[in-house]
């Protein structure tokens, strides 16, 4: 994409990375932008080498190369596996009726934003002028605090009533990113003025009603 981008004279490359690019067992109060990367993850591997070569291609091409590292991205019709898909499959399972075994403890808790707040991030990243990017790649956090797992659970049950969620840790199948400190966003809202519209009740009520969930 980048060299396809330099070939063809594209001014401008987007990047979605992630905070899967820090793994496990962080010692910070909030994970910012020049946090130490250790991926534990193939996934997050990959982005990292995205990350810079699309700094490469900035400083030796002159590409505007700038990107977002998303925290878990919460949205109905979620198919592709993933370690943190559970904050999504947990709202749509118990809002089809069917119960849902979440992989972590009831105190597990996951950086997660609503999928409307991560697109609008990225087309509002792309509009920002280039004299006001100074660090490139953006960590930004959705929904603060970060809501542990029963909170997520407690927030589903208050509008589906009779939503059976049950809890069941499960290290492997997290990776144990299931306690990742919370995303400090602070570049991205100085630098082009980014805030999160969507709170844990806003996330939701809206994912449910996007599914067209009425309860009874």
């Amino acid at each position: 994409m980048l060299e396809a981008a330099r070939l063809f004279d594209v001014p401008q490359v987007l990047f979605a990375s992630s905070v899967v690019t820090y793994g496990p067992g962080l010692e910070v109060e909030s994970i910012s932008d020049t946090t130490l990367q250790r991926p534990q993850l193939f996934y997050g591997a990959t982005k990292v080498f995205g990350e810079h070569m699309g700094q490469y291609y900035k400083t030796r091409y002159g590409i505007d190369f700038r990107g977002l590292r998303y925290p878990s991205v919460v949205g109905p019709n979620v198919t592709t596996p993933a370690v943190v898909q559970f904050t999504s499959w947990v709202i749509e399972q118990s809002a089809r009726g069917n119960a849902y075994e979440m992989p972590v403890s009831t105190s597990a808790r996951v950086p997660i934003m609503y999928y409307k707040d991560a697109a609008r991030a990225m087309i509002e990243l792309g509009n920002a002028p280039l004299k006001s990017i100074k660090t490139g790649m953006y960590n930004i956090a959705g929904i603060s605090p970060v809501p542990s797992a029963e909170e997520l659970a407690t927030c589903i049950k208050s509008r589906v009533p009779g939503a059976r969620i049950t809890f069941l840790p499960d290290s492997d199948a997290t990776s144990g990113l299931e306690n990742l400190p919370p995303m400090s966003d602070v570049n991205a809202h100085a630098e082009w003025g980014w805030t999160p519209q969507y709170d844990l009740d806003g996330t939701v009520d809206d994912f449910l009603e996007e599914m067209n969930y009425a309860s009874a």
